[in-house]
């Protein structure tokens, strides 16, 4: 893999992480709903701002397009979901759950992409996955009572998101101009999300808290950043490449709440023990190509 794409790809990890942290205080003083749709207002503000600066719009290609379009339907069920479970399981152990998407992401890259997946891959994939359960795994005070199908909610989040990998990959082959169809699913994720708010408000309504509104504008353009990274990297290399180091963002978070937030994470043997399983499956990944 390029060295390109793994700085990318790492890069996108650690703006999730910072997005995820930053939510979690946020969500504090408001909820998911409010989350996502700052998160989806600042999307479309900010890259249609640059599209229409840079004058990076592409010449027509419509099955890129509808591809996209369809993406922007699917990412406020995804991004609600993602806000729900940092709200009921907390920022670590959602994330943990969340960063399951190798898997699914590899799988489908498989069935419908015809990737190869190697050995080396495979081993790094396995590693990660099991690292970062085992750093974030841990309990989270401040948080609502656990129960069980709380990790439904990070787990079809990852299970969506490696389905999304493999067709982002696809569509940027065709057409690679990541931040026009980055600003392309903002719009059209804005608009579903708007469209549906008064069916969500009869379960949750957003909460316009000034306490909350910073750090929740905080994580939407970190959560913005990490989405635009992410479709870049996707167009430089492989799915099954490219996951297993966007899936190293709960690594970052326990580095950042170690360094800045002590008493967000505690450092455990468990701990240590994931960060190694981490790395060690990161540079697997970076070595198999």
């Amino acid at each position: 893999m390029h060295l390109a794409a793994q700085a990318v790809a790492v890069c996108c990890a650690m703006s999730y992480a910072a997005s995820t942290i930053s939510a979690r205080f946020g969500m504090r003083h408001s909820n998911p709903v409010t989350m996502t749709l700052i998160s989806f207002t600042t999307q479309t503000v900010v890259l249609w701002a640059i599209v229409l600066l840079s004058g990076s719009i592409p010449p027509p290609s419509y099955f890129p397009a509808v591809l996209f379009v369809g993406i922007g339907f699917v990412m406020p069920g995804l991004r609600l979901l993602t806000y729900i479970g940092v709200s009921t399981l907390g920022a670590s152990r959602s994330i943990a759950l969340r960063s399951s998407h190798p898997l699914f992401s590899a799988f489908f890259a498989l069935l419908f992409l015809r990737e190869t997946l190697t050995a080396l891959v495979l081993s790094g994939t396995i590693l990660v996955v099991l690292g970062t359960f085992l750093i974030t795994w841990q309990k989270d005070e401040g948080v609502s009572s656990n129960r069980w199908w709380y990790v439904l909610f990070p787990l079809t989040a990852a299970a969506v998101s490696g389905l999304i990998q493999p067709a982002v990959r696809y569509g940027l082959g065709v057409s690679p101009y990541p931040v026009f169809f980055t600003a392309l699913v903002g719009i059209t994720s804005l608009s579903a999300y708007g469209a549906s708010l008064p069916l969500i408000k009869r379960y949750q309504r957003p909460i316009w808290n000034r306490h909350g509104l910073r750090p929740l504008i905080i994580a939407a353009l970190f959560e913005n950043l990490g989405f635009l990274l992410f479709i870049t990297a996707f167009g430089l290399a492989p799915v099954v490449t490219v996951s297993p180091l966007i899936a190293t963002s709960p690594m970052w978070v326990v580095l950042a709440a170690l360094v800045l937030f002590r008493d967000l994470e505690h450092v455990s043997r468990r701990t240590i023990l994931g960060t190694l399983l981490t790395v060690t499956g990161t540079i697997a990944i970076t070595l198999s190509h």
